[in-house]
């Protein structure tokens, strides 16, 4: 599917037809001025004159053709979709229930229907869901979003409390309507992982369950179907009150179409399990509710992921710009060579084709991916870097490649910090072995303090401060750092000043000179603390 993300560049394909025009005309012109015209219906056979006029007209296209693929850059055109590792932290769950009057159906243990089955199957999930973002979406006929997605607690008891048939007027049953509004319940970009449980007995009028799970599959996000019910048939009532309709669990059916959708996901195929592809679960099997809540990673460390992205081709529309750009610049200068008669037209040939080597060789190294992170980290698209750096350390610690292995770990980790997941950052820092870069040592002893500091533990940020400036003593951040560290070590050892500061802060005495005094004093270091804090945060960046 084609996508543009400023469709209102392709105006200037406009201006830029305009001005290709007006150069051919600009020449004919000049030509007819200085006579070149004549000479040419004159001497038709001169080749030489023949090749001047078709290297002009060459040489106007093709730069024509350079600016329309740099327009076609800036335009940002998406086509196709990838797998990509993403870092995902903590999760977010639409529960999808099918409020359909085959829900009222009482075959559910207990003598419940399955509707109210449903809804008691869902509070004791959601007493184990602590820290997990939440959203209800409604299915009959159709599929709405009842409760955004959220934290609190109280919304989504409130919509459980009152499920109902009655609830929407839509008629029919349409799960798979529900499944495409839970998957717009997600925000653009989300942090967390997306999981879709559905509670349905699989009894749809339209057929559209196969359909949305084929999108969800394409996606990346996982789809777990809950089924309720039994496959003996039950009569129950239509929506009218009167028609009498038999209705069953239709579990078949619905693994079926988890299977086939699995066929059509976009990840790769050593990667699917149930916690990222399409499955279905009996509601009333052993352990089904363990099923689904072993898919949610709860507040455990970030992990990795893969997320389905559309692919940007500016770099190829780049690409072709210069392509063209040199290539209009090759024919003139073989023409005028030409004419000369210089052999120069060779040589220029050879290094243009040296000028275009490094896009051959260099576009898919892992170390462009790693420029390409580090340019998405400043843009602070720490998704996008973190796919980058993840990608480029996967494969390194394939090919071996060690030094490049230790440089996308730092990287990581400083996205991490950025992203206040600093478990994973600490961790990834780990990685950097004490055989690395002087620099990089340091730098990464110095995020290592960083976080120590953000967590209150002093001592140990003291620690990595010192093996930050051990490591290379021209870090002038960690020095600094380190002496700021001291100073508050030895403040908070102090009992006599923690009395003081006790004094101070209890009795606020605004007559005493000695506590305004303090007190001055006492709010121009916490500035300036403040201000190192906020320079730290910026300095601990990627640098490599």
């Amino acid at each position: 599917m084609l996508d543009i993300q400023r469709p209102y560049a392709f105006f200037i394909l406009l201006i830029l037809f305009f001005f290709s025009a007006y150069d051919l005309f600009r020449y004919k012109k000049v030509a007819k001025s200085l006579g070149v015209a004549n000479l040419m219906n004159n001497f038709q056979k001169n080749k030489s004159f023949r090749r001047f006029k078709i290297s002009i007209i060459l040489r106007t296209v093709l730069r024509f053709f350079a600016c329309a693929f740099a327009v076609f850059a800036f335009a940002g055109i998406f086509w196709g979709t990838n797998a990509v590792a993403v870092q995902k932290t903590g999760d977010a769950v639409a529960f999808v229930f099918d409020i359909s009057w085959s829900m009222n159906a009482k075959d559910a243990p207990g003598g419940l229907t399955r509707l109210e089955a449903s809804r008691q199957y869902a509070w004791k999930l959601l007493e184990k869901m602590n820290g997990t973002s939440v959203s209800v979406v409604l299915a009959k006929g159709d599929g709405i979003i009842a409760v955004p997605l959220t934290d609190d607690r109280t919304s989504v008891d409130s919509i459980l409390e009152s499920l109902s048939p009655a609830l929407m007027t839509a008629a029919g049953s349409s799960i798979g309507k529900g499944i495409s509004s839970a998957m717009q319940a997600f925000p653009k970009n989300m942090s967390q992982n997306a999981h879709v449980w559905v509670f349905t007995d699989g009894d749809e009028t339209d057929g559209s369950l196969s359909f949305a799970l084929d999108d969800a599959a394409r996606f990346g996000i996982p789809v777990t179907l809950v089924g309720f019910g039994t496959a003996r048939p039950v009569e129950i009532l239509a929506g009218d009150g009167v028609t009498k309709v038999k209705t069953f669990l239709n579990a078949e059916k619905m693994i079926d179409a988890a299977s086939a959708a699995n066929k059509k996901s976009l990840l790769p195929r050593h990667r699917l399990s149930p916690d990222n592809s399409i499955s279905y679960v009996a509601a009333d099997s052993e352990g089904s509710a363990y099923v689904l809540l072993n898919q949610l990673s709860g507040k455990k460390m970030a992990g990795e992921s893969f997320e389905i992205q559309k692919i940007s081709h500016h770099k190829m529309f780049i690409f072709l710009a210069i392509l063209f750009f040199i290539f209009s610049f090759i024919v003139s200068e073989l023409d005028l060579n030409f004419l000369s008669g210089s052999k120069s037209a060779k040589k220029t040939a050879v290094l243009a084709v040296f000028a275009l080597l490094p896009f051959f060789t260099s576009c898919k190294s892992e170390k462009f991916s790693v420029l390409n992170g580090v340019f998405n980290w400043y843009q602070k698209k720490y998704q996008t870097a973190t796919a980058n750096f993840l990608r480029s350390y996967n494969n390194s610690k394939f090919s071996e490649d060690k030094i490049l292995a230790e440089y996308c770990a730092y990287n990581l980790a400083s996205t991490y910090i950025m992203q206040d997941e600093l478990d994973a950052a600490l961790i990834r820092l780990e990685q950097v072995s004490p055989e690395a870069d002087e620099k990089l040592k340091s730098a990464a002893f110095y995020n290592a303090g960083i976080i120590a500091n953000r967590r209150g533990d002093f001592s140990l940020a003291r620690e990595y401060f010192k093996k930050a400036v051990l490591a290379d003593s021209s870090n002038l951040n960690a020095k600094i750092n380190l002496e700021f560290i001291q100073q508050q070590l030895e403040s908070r050892n102090s009992k006599s000043a923690e009395k003081e500061m006790t004094s101070v802060n209890v009795e606020k005495n605004n007559n005493s000179m000695e506590n305004a005094v303090f007190n001055l004093i006492q709010q121009e270091e916490k500035e300036r603390w403040q201000k190192l804090q906020s320079n730290k945060k910026d300095s601990s960046v990627v640098d490599y």
